[in-house]
């Protein structure tokens, strides 16, 4: 009998993660703004309890700092709203941007 391996690499998933000083910006251009908690401290301990509640299931999180400014504009070059679901696309977008810039690095010679 043979055993076969089995991949243990955890699960990535990045988290949109906005700065102190920019979430009242946020709050004003988010079309989903009556979903987001009231204020920037409310919003990072329910974005902490995520993580950790996804890390017991084998998911890690990444907090990926998001400029609301950047996003705003990456949304408007789209013809996109701001919202929970632009906000993942938008990291998604950033997290393949890292990658491909660090996967260009290891294969130069």
């Amino acid at each position: 009998m043979t055993k076969t391996m089995v991949d243990i690499t955890p699960q990535v998933a990045g988290l949109c993660w906005i700065k102190e000083d920019q979430w009242p910006r946020l709050l004003e251009v988010a079309d989903d703004k009556a979903s987001l908690e009231a204020t920037w401290q409310e919003w990072e301990a329910r974005s902490l309890e995520m993580i950790e509640v996804f890390a017991t299931r084998g998911i890690l999180i990444e907090k990926v700092v998001v400029d609301v400014e950047d996003l705003i504009s990456w949304c408007n070059e789209r013809d996109k709203t701001v919202s929970a679901a632009t906000r993942a696309e938008y990291v998604t977008a950033l997290m393949m941007e890292q990658k491909k810039l660090n996967s260009d690095k290891t294969t130069r010679h």
